[in-house]
């Protein structure tokens, strides 16, 4: 299968794809605004990621309606979380990545990337992803 640049429209399909696929976790539902800075040829890249019931509903480039809260993180963080060699609270402890507004929806996030199936998605997407 031919590779998939990170942060792209086809990345974002891919994610679609494969997270309405995630089983279905009650009332895990978010909207995240992420802004990644710092991205190669591109400086800022926003996107918006939307779950409902657990599985990924929608990911796309730009800004959502109505965030949960949103994340900004530089891009070394970004590909170092989605190859699976940082985890969510080890990101945020180092300081690098910034969450505002809706703190108390940070657990039900948890829940949703702590899940096995998440993490499976995620190692299979960045099988498939350039970097």
């Amino acid at each position: 299968m031919e590779k998939v640049k990170f942060l792209s429209s086809e990345s974002f399909q891919m994610i679609r794809e494969l997270g309405a696929k995630l089983p279905e976790l009650p009332d895990a539902d978010l909207r995240i605004q992420y802004l990644v800075k710092d991205v190669p040829q591109r400086g800022e890249v926003r996107y918006g990621l939307i779950i409902e019931q657990g599985r990924i509903a929608d990911v796309r480039e730009g800004v959502i309606d109505d965030p949960s809260f949103a994340v900004t993180m530089p891009y070394e963080v970004s590909v170092r979380l989605h190859r699976l060699e940082l985890t969510p609270p080890e990101a945020a402890a180092s300081g690098q990545v910034t969450v505002d507004g809706g703190k108390d929806q940070l657990p039900i996030m948890m829940n949703v990337v702590g899940r096995p199936e998440y993490q499976a998605m995620v190692k299979e997407l960045a099988d498939i992803t350039e970097f």
